[in-house]
Order: structure tokens, then C-alpha cells, then sequence
């Protein structure tokens, strides 16, 4: 995940996406420019520009708290999110809470939404109390607050409602499959309904988009086949999620230790090191161990932060994860447990704990290569069972 580390917060690191540069600035240019326009104006250009800026800041600060509120559910339940990254859309803690019951979904993935409301009904309250109250007539910077407090109180409204969409990645999503799974007591039938549900919201949203295009307004348009787009693909990428959830349902980490890890030198320069190990070795990841001292590892996620015109002078020592800061997880953990918690320590591989003798690893490598395994499995029990159907068909 990539963003600008904003501090910590419940114990978890909050980052700003970087694509809050271009909204917070289209935001604080788009109200600065309606309020200070000529004979229209309504503030004094210094106060409207305030006001503008002041709005943009809020409307990030409202993202933020709406994500927060996950988080801080969560954590009542146990829940530990590392990392949150603020993004306009459907914050990535969709990922990382793993919900124990279709309870503790509902509540976590609806703490958001709600935030939300709480928030519109406060900044539209102090609104309404300056646009129509006794402070009606205030001076202007009591009017340009009250400006701000509409303006963040109606972004809030909208963001409420938004992320109600039954689709991925917004919370109406988790809300759904909460909800299905408490129906059906099941988490896959859940996961099977929600992707539907998302996939057909996905479709409305973009023929509602296209004829928006043609009848009524086009930049409206775009951001709903935009916004459809987004949800479809959304969807597919949490169907595929599942299927391989399914997939490897049962195994463990200790069922997909890499057999052949290999280890490299510390001195090891990155050229040698990538042409000689990584050339058919993708997803793999290297021991670097000095003397009898394993001291790090290294592998594709680490030389890719690397331009390779400095390969040649850059050692395995200077590139690699140190050993204390690589997760460690136990054999016994349930491989998608494992798989999750290598995916976010962005390494190409975690320790395994066997209470064996020796270093044993879980890499990206090993771990697609028993998915390969199952698969091709499955895909023999699903032919001999189509085989057995046949020749009892035949055979009446």
C-alpha cells in the first residue's frame, strides 16, 4: 500500500493516498472559484479561499474518520489493522479485519457509514443554525463557517449513503455478507451472494452511467460508469479471492514450506544475484547468511526497489530484509492465515516455525506452486467425476 504516513492512530499507521493531492486541490480551486466569482461573490476573496481550503482539508478529515470508525470497532473485537490507507472510495480495511462471526461484520463494516451520518447531522446542524437561524446575519466569517459546515455536512451525507452500495469495495458490501452469512450460517454462500449482488450493481451503475451521458449530464455519467467499472472488477477480484480461499481450505503453513530456499553471501552483488537465482526462480526468496549466521533475506521485492543500472554495485546485504523484522508464523497456522500475513509484510517469504531443526520458509514460490498442485488436483476429481456420470448415463 502506498501513501504518506500521516501518524498512528488506535495503534494502527494511517497514510494518505496519493490521490488526494489532485481532489483536495479540485476541491479548495472549484469553491474558491465560485465564491469570489465577480459581482456573484458571496465572501471576501481572502475568506472565500479559506473557506474553500478549509472544506478540502475537512473533506479528507471526514474520510479519514469514516475509515477510523472501522478500525475502532475492530479493535473491540480483537481485530488488529496495521495499516490504513485514506482513500476517497472503499478503504483497504476491507482486507485486513477478519471478522470471527457475521455479527461483528455487521457492526464493523456499518461503524463507518454510521460515523458518517453522526457527522453530517453535527456539521449540518451548526449549517442550518448560521444559514437560518439567529446568526442569519452574522458577520461574514461566522457565514463563511457556516459555508464550510454545510458544504462538509452535505459530503457527508453523500459518503454515507455511497458506501451503503451493496458492492466492493464499499461497506455496504461487508454489510451484505454479514447479513447473508448470519441467514445462511455459511461464509462462503455469503462471499458467493455478495459478489453477485456486487457484479449486478456494477452493470446498473454503468447503464445508468451511459444514459446520464446522453441525457442528462455527461461529467455525472462518467463518474457512474466510473464508479460501475470500478465495483465489477471489485467483484471479480473477491470471486477469484474466494475460489483460491476454497482452494487451499484445509491446508496449513507448514504445507507449503519451500523445499529448496537456497541462501546467497552477503557480499553477493544484485546483478549475479538476480541473473544467477531469480532468472526461474520468481517469487522466491534467498537466505543471506554470513558464516553460520542466517542475517536476512532477500528476494524480487526487495532489488525491484532498485534501479538495476545499480546492481553492480550494490551487495545482498545492502538490499536485504534484516532476519528480525521477517514474520514469523507457526506450521500448524491455516495457510491463508500464512498467506496473509506474507502479502502484508510485502516480502517473498515469512519464517515457519516446525520445532524442527533449521530454517524453513513459506515463499511465494512454494506457495503458488501447492496451489498449482490443488488445482490440478481438483481439476482430476472433477474430470473423473464428469467420467464416472458419463459411463453410468451409457450404461442404463
Amino acid at each position: 500500500m502506498t501513501g504518506l504516513t500521516l501518524g498512528r492512530v488506535f495503534g494502527t499507521e494511517v497514510r494518505a493516498h496519493w490521490t488526494w493531492v489532485p481532489i483536495i486541490a479540485f476541491i479548495a480551486v472549484i469553491f474558491g472559484v465560485d465564491l469570489t466569482d465577480g459581482s456573484a461573490a458571496v465572501l471576501p476573496t481572502w475568506l472565500a479561499w479559506g473557506s474553500s481550503i478549509s472544506t478540502a482539508v475537512l473533506v479528507f478529515a471526514s474520510v479519514a474518520a469514516h475509515e477510523l470508525a472501522h478500525v475502532r470497532v475492530a479493535r473491540m473485537y480483537g481485530q488488529q489493522v496495521p495499516v490504513v490507507v485514506v482513500q476517497l472510495l472503499g478503504g483497504p480495511y476491507v482486507m485486513e479485519v477478519k471478522p470471527g462471526n457475521a455479527g461483528e461484520e455487521i457492526r464493523i463494516s456499518l461503524a463507518g457509514p454510521a460515523f458518517s451520518f453522526l457527522m453530517a447531522v453535527v456539521f449540518g446542524v451548526v449549517g442550518a443554525l448560521i444559514d437560518f437561524g439567529p446568526l442569519s446575519t452574522a458577520p461574514d466569517p461566522i457565514q463563511a463557517v457556516g459555508f464550510v459546515a454545510t458544504m462538509v455536512a452535505v459530503f457527508n451525507t453523500m459518503l454515507c449513503i455511497v458506501n451503503l452500495v451493496p458492492g466492493y469495495p464499499m461497506d455496504g458490501a461487508r454489510a451484505l455478507h454479514g447479513f447473508v452469512w448470519r441467514r445462511t450460517g455459511n461464509d462462503q454462500t455469503a462471499a458467493a451472494a455478495t459478489v453477485r449482488v456486487g457484479r449486478s450493481v456494477g452493470v446498473v451503475l454503468i447503464m445508468l452511467g451511459l444514459l446520464s451521458m446522453v441525457f442528462y449530464d455527461s461529467l455525472v455519467g462518467f463518474a457512474l460508469v466510473i464508479s460501475g467499472w470500478m465495483m465489477m472488477n471489485s467483484s471479480k477480484f473477491m470471486d477469484r479471492r474466494t475460489g483460491l480461499q476454497e482452494l487451499i481450505a484445509g491446508l496449513h503453513a507448514g504445507d507449503a514450506i519451500d523445499g529448496d530456499p537456497g541462501s546467497v553471501p552477503p557480499q553477493l552483488t544484485l546483478d549475479v544475484f538476480a541473473a544467477e537465482y531469480l532468472g526461474e526462480r520468481n517469487g522466491a526468496a534467498a537466505m543471506v547468511v554470513r558464516g553460520d549466521d542466517l542475517v536476512g533475506l532477500i528476494g524480487t521485492a526487495q532489488i525491484r526497489r532498485i534501479p538495476a543500472r545499480s546492481w553492480p554495485n550494490t551487495h545482498t546485504e545492502q538490499a536485504m530484509v534484516p532476519i528480525a523484522s521477517v514474520p514469523t508464523v507457526d506450521a500448524d497456522m491455516d495457510l491463508w492465515a500464512a498467506l496473509e500475513t506474507l502479502e502484508r509484510a510485502r516480502l517473498d517469504a515469512v519464517l515457519v516455525t516446525t520445532g524442527e531443526a533449521g530454517t524453513h520458509l513459506l515463499t511465494r514460490r512454494s506457495a503458488a506452486k501447492l496451489v498449482h498442485e490443488r488445482a490440478e488436483q481438483r481439476q482430476r476429481q472433477l474430470a473423473a467425476l464428469v467420467q464416472a456420470k458419463g459411463s453410468r448415463f451409457r450404461g442404463r
